[in-house]
């Protein structure tokens, strides 16, 4: 049976990827952390009752080998390696001859790597910083500063702010070159690049003007370039003493023209701000003439804390 091609998850859309192998032996350490945790756990156990399998065979083919073992009883031999692999050792089954004590010993040897070698692929696993970022599923295109700007809405899942946090927004698109195309990446100049620290949440801004490539883009255009715009947020997680980075992709049906993010922060009585993550993805349209003006002074000033 022939496996699906893999693929790419790029946080917005999926790529799939052809020569590669989905998972190499070659790379032990990727192969353990690329995968799912279920998948993890899976194979995990496979290894587990395989080498027990093996171990209680060798046990079972000799019968006298195992003092208080059935004779010809598997499952007597299979427990029983479990407890040696496992370096337990309750007493009640024992090796007896020499080649049930070379059997025993080998796999005590053999337990000793596998634990070592598990416990370090879990802590890996939990070890490995992530982002928990939250992005907004769409992207609007308003009125700001007299123009028009792309704007996008990220904020942090945890309660610790993200320092330095910087971001990078590119745009990339398909281009004729001859009889074929070539994918084009532009770096898109943001009104603000980096606040000091990522609490609440931030509106990324890009201003649509004669100097950017979406400047004058229109829906034939864009079914013709197939464009996608990826934004990348990176900086110092306080928790947990690390960097971070994390990304979103967005494509023509994930862009929404004038249209405007619900305001997810409000101010309480006791002068403390509310943070409301549960609408960081509503958009509403803009009609009035007022709420464009007052878009224009809101956007200017990043929200963050």
């Amino acid at each position: 049976m022939r496996l699906p091609p893999p693929r790419i998850d790029l946080r917005g859309f999926t790529a799939v990827k052809l020569g590669v192998r989905r998972f190499s032996l070659a790379d032990p350490y990727y192969f353990i952390l690329a995968m799912r945790w279920s998948t993890f756990l899976a194979v995990v156990l496979a290894i587990f009752l395989a080498i027990n399998l093996v171990f209680a065979a060798l046990y079972w083919a000799v019968p006298g080998s195992v003092a208080n073992a059935r004779d010809r009883a598997f499952g007597d031999a299979f427990f029983f390696s479990i407890e040696t692999l496992a370096t337990v050792g309750y007493g009640v089954m024992t090796p007896t001859t020499l080649y049930g004590h070379i059997v025993a010993s080998t796999e005590i040897f053999v337990g000793m790597f596998l634990t070592a070698l598990t416990t370090g692929a879990f802590f890996a696993r939990f070890a490995r910083p992530s982002a928990r970022m939250v992005f907004s599923e769409t992207a609007v295109v308003a009125p700001y500063a007299g123009g028009q700007a792309l704007m996008m809405r990220v904020a942090s899942r945890r309660l610790q702010g993200i320092s330095e946090a910087r971001a990078r927004l590119n745009y990339y698109r398909n281009e004729p070159y001859g009889e074929g195309r070539f994918r084009r990446f532009d770096e898109l100049k943001l009104v603000r690049v980096s606040i000091p620290v990522l609490t609440l949440s931030w509106t990324v801004i890009h201003v649509i003007d004669e100097d950017s490539p979406l400047f004058g883009m229109t829906d034939e255009r864009m079914a013709a370039e197939q464009p996608a715009i990826m934004l990348s947020i990176s900086g110092f997680d306080e928790a947990i003493s690390s960097p971070v980075n994390d990304r979103q992709t967005y494509r023509r049906e994930n862009i929404r023209f004038g249209h405007v993010f619900v305001d997810v922060l409000r101010d309480l009585p006791d002068g403390m701000v509310e943070l409301d993550l549960t609408h960081i993805h509503d958009t509403r349209p803009v009609t009035v003439l007022k709420e464009v003006r007052d878009l224009e002074i809101q956007e200017s000033v990043v929200k963050a804390s």
